[in-house]
This record gives C-alpha cells, structure tokens and sequence, in this order.
C-alpha cells in the first residue's frame, strides 16, 4: 500500500477509496445500529421542512458545472453553478431551480430574462421560448451563509484534533439545493458534474487544507491567497450526491486491480490522528469491491476512482465514487460495505422517486449479508440477516412518499433487506443470483433510476414465475403470516402437518401465500425438509418417513418474515390408510390436459384442485377414485402450478407441483 502524507499539491491525481474489513461478526454491530437510527432522526427532523421541495417536470438536466467558494474560518459559500438542460416540453419560457432561502441569487445569465427567488424555488423567465431538442445554458450566480437542514444536514461545519475544521456536504435525500442552486431530488441525472472549490491557503497541525469531490482531480490551480481544486465527474449522478469535503487531510492510497481487467485507485482521506487505525480498517476493502464486482458487475465507475473521506461525526452517506464516513476504524467495516453496496444499488441505479426508497437502502442492508456469508459461510448469512426482522406496520413501498424518511425509514433497511432474502428462498439461489445480476446490469436501469415493478419484472422474466403474489404481499401490504401448527404421526410412520394463518386475528391479510419449508427431525438423529405451499388459513400436508419423529419445525431458517408457534388445538388428522404414493397426476411437464389416477379408494369421490402460483383456483374438479380422469387445461398460461387432491372427508391425501410448457 502506497503511502502519502502530505498535502494536495499535485495537478493530476485519480481517486477511488476502498472500504474495510477485517473479520465479520455475524451479528450487526451496535455502531451500524447506531448509524440507522442517526439516519432515522435525522430524516424526522428534516424532511416536514423540505415535503414541498419539487424538481421541475419540465426539464432534463445534461450537466452542471459548480464553481464554488467555500469559506474555512467561517461558513459561507457562493459562487456560480452553470446548468445545461433540455426542454422536455414545447413552448418552454420558464422552469424552476431549487435553492434554499438562506442563499441569495446574485443574477442569472442569459438566456433569463427575469427571476424571482421564493422559499426554496428560483423561478426563472426565459427571454424567449424553447423545444424539446433544445439544448439549454445558463449560469446563477449566488452566495451566502449556508444553513443546516434540520439542524443536521446541508454544509456543515465541525472540528476535530486540536480545533481543525473540517467542513462537508451531507446532502440526501434533497437537501443539496441547501448549498449549490439545483433540481433537486432523485428523479434526475445529470450526464455529468464539473466541481472547482476554491479555498484560502491554510494549514493546520503542520497539514495543508485540501477540498475533496467526486471523480478525478484534474488539476489544483495557486491562485495566491487561495487554492482551487478542479474535480470532474464523467458520470450520471443524482444532484445529493454531489459533494464536497474540506480539512487538513492526508492521503493513502491503494490500487484495485479487478478480474475482470479493470483497475483503479482507491483514495482514503483521513486526519492525521486517525491514520493508523484508518489504515488497518481498509485493508480488507479490495476483497469486497471484488466480491461485490463478481455479484454485481463490475463496479460502475471504473474510469474513475472509489475513494472514502473522513468526517469524524455523523454516519455515512454513499457519494458517488467518495463516500464520505465518520470514521475508517476496523469498527466501522460494515459501514463502510453497505455504503460501498450503495455505488451499485443507489448511485449507479436509483429509485425513480422516494416511494420506492427500498431499492437503495433494502440492498445496500442485504449486501451486508451477502459478505458475511461469504467471507464465513451460509450460517452466518442466516444469523445476520435475522437481524433485519422488520414485524411493525407499514408497506414498503412508502404510500406517503412526501414523509418518506420519517417513521418509514427503519422499513426500508430492514424489511427492505428481509424482502430479498424472502425472494431468495421463493426462487432458490440459482435464479436469485441471475436476475440479481441481471437487475444490477440491465442497460435500462444502470446510470438511471428503476421502479419496484422493474425489479419485479426482471425476477420474473429470469425465473419464469409469475411473482405477483410476493410483491403484493411484501412490498405492498403490510405486516406478515402468524403460523399455529400441529402434527401426528400414524403407526405407519406416515404424517400430517397442520398449519393455520392465525394472523387476521390482529387485522391482517388472512393469508400470506408462500412456500413453507417443514423440518423433520427423525428418531435416528438425521432431518429432512419438505417444502409445502401455502395458500389457505388451515392445510394439511401429508408425507412418508422411512421412521418416527421427534419433532416437526415450521420454516427453521427463517426464510419468511413470520412469527410461528406450535399449537396442539389445530385440528389435525390422517386417513386410516396411506395412498398419496399410489396416485399418480401426469404427464409433468403437461401441455393441454393432466390425468389423475386414485387407486384403492373404492370408487369414492375427491377433489382435485390446481393453483397458479399466486394462489388462485384455475382449475377445481371433482373426479372418482379408481378411473382414469382427464382434466383439459388448454386455457391457461405456461407457467408453475400446484396441485391438492382431498378426499371424500375433505382431508388432503396429495400435493404436488406440475409444470405447463
């Protein structure tokens, strides 16, 4: 690891920082905790203030180009920010920049005509109209003492060591248009962002002051009394992760040699005083961004740099290729992961508005576990995800969408995270990993934003399921299923298992329909696990063990976000005889008709009942023992379906899955 310590005085450097490591812990940390709950408060407190901040529909941002001055003995900041954008409707002769109150506009550049600056909105006459095609410029130019969100977010000044300042942007969900004039929000990208920060030549503790952004810098400019470091960013970014750092740094690098070909530096921004303890929190950081590459894609901005800059208060925020950190500690190493997830599920793909928050926060919280599991295997996966148990109210996608980070907020980590792990145990991990990485790479959604339905889309078009059922159930609804269950076992070493939805005692969904692993343990010692699918308040499921039981499991892995609970006043019960290994429901695949046969039930009737996935009848026939039955399937879709054949007492003797091709 290359070494250097002192300050920024060179034309060209190129910056990416890496993460930490060391080892996981398969229990989160009380620090990551404390970092969730920090965002939670801060959300509350802030996002009342800002409900009424909205980005103008009627313009597509191409560019901006921060020219900015930023006081260090003093806050200020001003400047000019020049915004390039096209027109996204016709006859277009005014549109609306966001910046907060605070600040004041100076002037405005032709094209403006006129202007008018009202609580957060700059509204902007244009001195003749323009179309969609247009390519639009204009410069604002503005200056002031920037105020805090919240009292929390905006650009904020604190110290560290001996009284040295230390100066940065904290800026999501939409609050940039606190320090820089912008349309704010997550709802567009710009192509690209241009940073030159000019600050005064200091020095503290023997450590030149430097000013940190996103991208490469290009050049430092000695302007005399004042310094001005010219940062460019040749990527799409969302306006809130535009950011800015300035103190006394020092610098040590590492580079990131991919194997996929791809290399690139990784830049750390520490104070002095931190140094060794940062060094050692990072070392681990390139085994992540491989990891991560490997199940992601490779990491989106490669041409540039992955870089982490020290702030020494607050949490962490994922700023596009820099994301800045309270600390680089070996403590703060899953922080440092979940912000590192971000670049991919976040930065590189956005949530297109704040309804489906879930997409930045729920996969940043799962890839957490997804690095535990690799670095210490499939148990310690399981033991970290648990963590993430969300059983309060509230859908995930946020209904209010204004409000989003205030009592939501703990949804979208939480649940969001748990949500992917439920879709792992419905599709297996096979197909999860595919459509992972084929949602992280789809050209439609990199660069850009994407929506719960996209994601859906993907999983489904990957699977060949129909997941309509799970996302109505998990990111639209609310709560989760509450099993009471029972069983017996007969002479014959043949069970039935009993599972009731007890959950609509408390006002929710009557039934959760999810495929439900069951866990045998035998007399011998050994286990086995079955998977059933349920679909009604009260089933039962019949199965063949080769001996006795010792006891039955319901969903031991936790793979649903439930609570379950054995109950011997379940109603539970077996035919005197077993068959379910003499009936026969053929052919599987099947294309326009499946044929049952139900020997040894002496003529009597049963049912036959064939679900979709999502739990819906498409077929229900009563059909009599001992014949040949023929059901004629030839209006519905190819696709998984399940079946369940009861007998004349209407006590399942038989389930299964087919197949339509």
């Amino acid at each position: 690891m290359k070494l250097i310590i002192k300050s920024l005085k060179i034309c060209a450097l190129f910056f990416f920082i890496l993460g930490f490591s060391i080892n996981v812990n398969a229990q989160k940390s009380e620090i990551l905790q404390q970092h969730y709950d920090n965002e939670f408060q801060s959300f509350k407190e802030f996002v009342a203030k800002n409900a009424t901040v909205k980005g103008d529909t009627n313009i597509d941002i191409k560019f901006y180009f921060l020219n900015l001055e930023i006081g260090v003995e003093s806050p200020f900041v001003g400047g000019n920010v020049l915004c390039r954008f096209e027109p996204l409707v016709n006859n277009l002769n005014s549109f609306v920049i966001n910046l907060n109150s605070s600040l004041t506009v100076d002037s405005v550049s032709l094209p403006c005509d006129t202007f008018t600056h009202t609580g957060s909105d700059i509204l902007i006459n244009l001195e003749s109209s323009f179309n969609p095609g247009d390519i639009v410029e204009l410069t604002i130019y503005y200056h002031g003492v920037p105020v805090l969100a919240g009292g929390y977010k905006g650009l904020r000044y604190e110290t560290h060591g001996s009284n040295e300042p230390i100066i940065a942007t904290l800026s999501t969900p939409y609050v940039a248009h606190y320090w820089y004039p912008c349309k704010d929000g997550p709802e567009d990208k710009p192509d690209s962002v241009y940073v030159d920060i000019t600050i005064p030549k200091l020095t503290y503790n023997d450590i030149d002051v430097m000013a940190v952004s996103n991208g490469i810098l290009e050049n430092v400019i000695d302007n005399g009394d004042t310094k001005t470091y010219q940062w460019r960013h040749r990527y799409p970014v969302v306006t809130y992760y535009v950011m800015a750092a300035v103190s006394n740094y020092v610098l040590f690098q590492d580079e990131f040699n991919g194997t996929g070909g791809e290399s690139y530096p990784l830049d750390y921004y520490v104070f002095s005083e931190n140094l060794n303890s940062s060094q050692q929190g990072v070392e681990d950081m390139p085994d992540v961004l491989q990891f991560f590459s490997d199940v992601f894609g490779i990491y989106p901005f490669s041409n540039e740099k992955y870089g982490m800059t020290e702030l020494g208060f607050y949490g962490a925020i994922e700023n596009q290729t820099n994301t800045i950190t309270n600390n680089m500690s070996t403590s703060w190493f899953m922080i440092s992961v979940h912000e590192l997830a971000h670049q991919w599920f976040g930065d590189m793909i956005t949530c297109q508005n704040w309804h489906h928050a879930w997409l930045n926060e729920g996969f940043a919280v799962y890839s957490e576990a997804l690095w535990a599991e690799h670095l210490n295997g499939y148990q310690a996966y399981l033991n970290y995800i648990h963590n993430d148990q969300y059983f309060n109210g509230g859908t995930l996608y946020l209904q209010n969408a204004q409000d989003t980070f205030n009592i939501f907020q703990p949804i979208i980590y939480k649940k969001g995270a748990y949500t992917l792990h439920m879709l792992r145990g419905v599709v297996g991990d096979e197909l999860f990993f595919e459509a992972l990485l084929n949602y992280s790479t789809n050209p439609e959604f990199i660069y850009a934003d994407a929506t719960t339905e996209d994601l859906q889309l993907v999983f489904e078009e990957t699977s060949g399921m129909d997941l309509d059922f799970f996302f109505e159930e998990w990111v639209y609804d609310e709560y989760y299923p509450y099993y009471f269950y029972n069983w017996v076992q007969n002479d014959d070493n043949s069970v039935v298992v009993a599972i009731k939805q007890v959950q609509d005692t408390w006002g929710y969904r009557p039934v959760f329909v999810m495929p439900v692993r069951i866990r045998f343990d035998l007399l011998s010692g050994a286990d086995t696990t079955i998977t059933v699918w349920s679909d009604q308040q009260l089933q039962q499921f019949s199965f063949n063990l080769p001996e006795q039981l010792l006891n039955v499991h319901i969903d031991p892995e936790k793979w649903i976000l439930r609570k379950e609970e054995y109950s011997p006043d379940v109603p539970v019960g077996v035919p005197n005889n077993r068959y379910d290994n003499d009936i026969v429901v053929s052919p599987n695949p099947f294309k326009n008709r499946l044929i049952i046969e139900i020997p040894k039930l002496n003529g009597s009737l049963c049912r036959f009942t064939l679900f979709d996935i999502n739990g819906k009848i498409v077929s229900n026939n009563t059909i009599v023992s001992e014949k040949r039955t023929e059901i004629a399937l030839k209006n519905i879709g190819n696709g998984v379906f399940f079946y369940r054949i009861s007998d004349a007492l209407g006590k399942v003797i038989k389930t299964g899955k087919v197949f339509k091709r």
